[in-house]
């Protein structure tokens, strides 16, 4: 009689998006391939959905678990008040948080210095000479906003910068949409800094159309180093994260929860900036 082979693993992930933004933006891309990546010739498998909001993500896990067609779920972009949690120790069923901060519960997690990276967006404008910058969020809820948010007004302020933060939704309207808002209030700022590539690329025309020079007038950073970043016109100053690093880590600590290992915690190394033709000195700065 031919040995049966054993199952094939599978881990979960879904991606709850607004409906604006469709499919897969550059960072969640480079995570999976990252993931894949680790799974090749593992026995293991990526199974992916897309959900409108959490609400629909949880009936999503609350049909892969009992019907046994996951065996681990990825879980992202944690919320202030998050459900998921709770639901993932009613489940019982292995998970991998990606993006923290450190929990209190046990679940494995893959921590990035979120705060770090804000810190260094400010830094780099303000040695360029920039006193006056805004920060486009992504949906203010979402946990690694909030750290983001409070790194960034806190080193404005520590620099005598003048900063405020605009709410965008990760898609490329909504960066467009807040650069407009920006660029024709009462108080323009001379940087910009993007919570992802995707709203960047939107605020790189946005400026375009309203006739403002990048970076000679305005400069702009975004946050994660992806090809969408390197491409743009001009190539964008970023948050640098090795993305793809990011999901090999999170493909192995998938596997090894799935495979019974106890509840750990990776950290990925500090961002850093990495500067291009997106931001110059500031204009102003050499007026003074």
């Amino acid at each position: 009689m031919q040995q049966q082979t054993a199952r094939e693993r599978i881990a979960g992930l879904v991606l709850a998006r607004p409906g604006r933004l469709l499919g897969m933006e550059p960072f969640m891309a480079d995570v999976v391939q990252g993931i894949e990546e680790v799974f090749a010739g593992r026995g293991c498998s990526l199974l992916i959905e897309f959900a409108a909001d959490i609400t629909a993500e949880l009936e999503i896990w609350r049909r892969w678990v009992p019907n046994r067609h996951v065996d681990g779920i990825v879980m992202v972009d944690l919320r202030a008040t998050d459900p998921r949690l709770d639901e993932l120790q009613r489940l019982g069923v292995p998970a991998v948080l990606l993006g923290g901060p450190e929990l209190k519960v046990p679940i494995t997690n893959v921590l990035v210095d979120n705060a770090e990276g804000a810190r260094a967006a400010v830094r780099a404008l303000a040695d360029l000479g920039h006193r006056d910058i805004a920060r486009v969020s992504g949906p203010r809820d979402m946990l690694h906003c909030q750290a983001r948010d409070d790194a960034f007004m806190a080193t404005c302020a520590e620099r005598d910068v003048r900063g405020r933060v605009i709410e965008g939704d990760y898609s490329e309207d909504s960066g467009r949409d807040a650069m407009h808002q920006l660029l024709t209030g009462s108080r323009v700022p001379t940087g910009v800094v993007y919570d992802n590539d995707l709203m960047a690329i939107g605020g790189l025309a946005a400026a375009k159309e309203l006739g403002v020079a990048v970076p000679e007038r305005l400069s702009v950073i975004a946050w994660d180093d992806t090809a969408v970043a390197r491409l743009a016109t001009p190539p964008l100053s970023v948050v640098t994260v090795d993305v793809h690093g990011l999901g090999t880590i999170v493909g192995e600590a998938i596997l090894n929860v799935m495979q019974g290992a106890a509840p750990t915690t990776y950290q990925l190394p500090k961002p850093t900036i990495r500067l291009d033709r997106s931001t110059a000195r500031s204009v102003q700065a050499d007026r003074r």
